[in-house]
This record gives C-alpha cells, structure tokens and sequence, in this order.
C-alpha cells in the first residue's frame, strides 16, 4: 500500500482559496483586537454598550472560528487528498464570519449566534462534501472530533440565538462550556495529536508520536471524558467537572503526547506548546481548588492556554505553507509572547479576585494581549503573501 502525499488535487483556484488560512488568520487577530479594545473603550466612555456577552462571543467565534476554519479549511482536503477549497465556498464562509462578527459589534448577540451557527453549518458542508461527495475514506479521529467540535458549536449557537438557555441557569452552564471550552478544546486535542509532535522532532529523527490505534483510543476517550465533564459542572459540581477535565487533558497528554513530559524541548516553540499546556492544567486545577472563583481562573485557560496554542498552530500552518526553509528552533520572540502570555492571564484574573483592580486590569490585560497578537501578527503577516516555489510550480 503506497503512503498518503496529503496533497489537495490539482486546481485553477488561487493559492488563498487553497489555502483559505490566509484569509482567516488576519481575520481572527482583527477579530481578537476588535473584542479586546471593547473593554478600555466602554470604561473611558467611548463605548455605549458593556461588552460582558460581545467580548467573549468575538474572542471565541470570531478569533478562535477564524483559526479553526483556517486550520481545517486547508488541512482537511489534504488529509483527504481531494479537493482543495474554492472561491466559491472561502467567500460565502468569510461573509458569514464576517456578518457575525458585526451583528455582536452591533450588539445584537442572538442575531450573532444565528448567523454564526449558519456559518458553522456551512463549514459543515464544505468538509462534508470532500468526505461523502468525492467517496474519501475518514480523516483521522482527530480530524473527525475537530468536526464533531464544530458541529456541537453549531448545537450551541443555535440554542442561544432560539433563547434556549434562558431555561434554566443550568442549561445556560451548559451551553456555555460547550460553546467556548468545547469548541477550542476538542479540536485543540484532536488535531494537536497529529501536529504537535512534530513540534519535538527534530533533524533526521523519526516523529516521536504515539501508534495510530493508540492515538484513536486516547482521542476517543479524552473527548468522551470532556464531554462528560461539561454535564458534571453544569449539573452536579463544578469542582469534579474541573477535575475530571484536568484528568482527561493530562492523560491525553501522556497517552498521545509523551514527550511533552519528557526531556528538554528541543527549542522555543515545543518549549512554548509545553507552557501553553500548562496553564490549561493550571486552569482546571484553581477551578478544582476555587470553584467559586470559576471565571477568575477560567483567564488562564483562554489567554494562557487556548490563545497560546491557537497562536503555535498557526505559527506552524504558515512556516509550513508559506517558507521554504523551516524556521529556526530558538526564537526570541516565542519568549516574549509566552511570558506576556502568562502576565496577561493573572492580570485578567487579578481584576476578579481583586474588586478594586477590576477596571484597571481589564484596561490593562486588554492592551497586553493586543500587544501580543501585534508582535504575532508583525512576523506572520507577511508571510501569508508567501507561495513556495514547488506550489508556484
């Protein structure tokens, strides 16, 4: 049996509908800096509305959906080896992100939600299509939940926009785990056992990955583990739900990914992934220790973990689309960003342990993650209008 090239098949379409991540990533960081200066815009008056529902619904659907869709929209024909996407359906898919992103702007959450959730369908059936449409075998099971994670947003999405939480302050609990930690975390896992440990190999050595009936077992299990904690905090405990989340991340960790555990990285990014994971545990684990304190603490998971990560696998996507050399394994600017990272994290939960800090620190954690996403953004921006040679070809 030859082994899969993960080539797209040959098409006339332009290298930024092929590869549709270089449409959404400069969308995503917008999308990130337009929800965070919200917050230093109401508190000195130049913003009518308090952004407590617009901030997290732009940070998670318009920053977090732009790097999924980026992601899956180039990676999933690869894995397939169909067809690549099109102007087609890259255009109707960034209006839609893009009606969403305004309608919360405009403050007009449930609208939003509608719209966004239509997006998601749309994603839906674009990934679909490649799989029943052109008779492709199944992507790996991480490639599958990434789908499964987008599909539960969708549930989401659309239960907030038809009022379905209002039902009850549970209901609500829940939707709210399955909308923001569901929609990035399960993907984050399922492709993350694929692409990151190929941020630990290095020269010649083989990919230091786990067996794929090996990697299917603790991907399958993770996500039943995460989808059962979402049902334990909303319904019976927040500290078990937390705890059992934690348990689930780290044997994903240890069962998919061990060498995240094992030895010194091998350079500032795999150095970085490993504090990225970091603060997710970190994250669960205060939540576990002060489940009263949920949202102070849940900063850490969004800034310090999901946020970091995002930014690794995109960093990835781009160096391997956009240059023909891999980029050097020590990188200065990855350590300003992971302890800005980390300083952001526990200014932003600062604000909600410490009344009296919260304006400030909401002031302040705003401006240093923009600052952030702008160092970022400064590298791999430019890169984007990058096509290497053999893909010129």
């Amino acid at each position: 049996m030859s082994r899969p090239r993960y080539e797209t098949l040959a098409t006339e379409e332009p290298t930024w509908a092929s590869e549709p991540f270089r449409v959404f990533f400069p969308l995503g960081i917008a999308a990130a800096i337009f929800g965070l200066i919200l917050w230093p815009l109401f508190y000195v008056g130049w913003w009518p509305v308090y952004p407590a529902l617009q901030h997290p619904r732009i940070l998670i659907f318009g920053f977090g959906a732009a790097f999924v869709f980026g992601f899956l929209g180039t990676a999933w024909p690869r894995f397939l080896e169909s067809t690549a996407l099109s102007r087609a359906e890259v255009v109707p898919l960034a209006c839609g992100w893009f009606a969403a992103q305004f309608s919360y702007g405009m403050a007009l959450i449930a609208i939003g939600d509608l719209i966004a959730g239509t997006t998601g369908c749309l994603m839906l059936f674009i990934l679909g299509r490649r799989l029943v449409g052109e008779g492709r075998t199944f992507p790996p099971p991480g490639f599958t939940l990434a789908f499964i994670g987008i599909l539960l947003s969708v549930v989401v999405l659309f239960g907030w926009g038809l009022n379905v939480h209002l039902r009850s302050p549970k209901i609500d609990h829940l939707l709210r785990l399955f909308g923001y930690q569901g929609f990035l975390l399960l993907p984050l896992l399922g492709v993350g056992s694929y692409l990151f440990p190929r941020f630990f190999q290095t020269g010649g050595r083989p990919n230091p990955g786990v067996s794929g009936r090996r990697r299917a077992l603790f991907v399958w299990g993770t996500a039943a583990m995460i989808i059962a904690s979402f049902f334990v905090e909303a319904y019976l405990s927040v500290r078990w739900g937390n705890a059992l989340r934690l348990v689930a991340v780290l044997s994903w960790s240890v069962g998919v990914l061990p060498v995240l555990f094992q030895g010194k990285s091998p350079g500032t990014r795999p150095w970085a992934l490993r504090m990225g994971f970091f603060m997710i545990c970190a994250g669960f684990f205060c939540r576990v220790i002060w489940p009263q304190q949920i949202f102070a603490f849940e900063h850490l998971l969004f800034l310090g973990g999901f946020s970091q990560v995002i930014l690794l696998v995109a960093d990835r996507v781009v160096s391997g689309h956009c240059l023909e050399t891999p980029p050097a394994p020590k990188s200065l600017r990855w350590r300003w960003i992971v302890w800005l990272m980390i300083l952001t994290a526990a200014t932003r939960a600062t604000a909600d342990l410490v009344p009296s800090t919260k304006t400030s620190h909401h002031i302040y954690a705003a401006i240093m993650l923009i600052t952030i996403l702008i160092i970022w953004f400064a590298e791999i921006g430019p890169r984007l209008k990058r096509v290497p040679a053999e893909e010129e070809a």
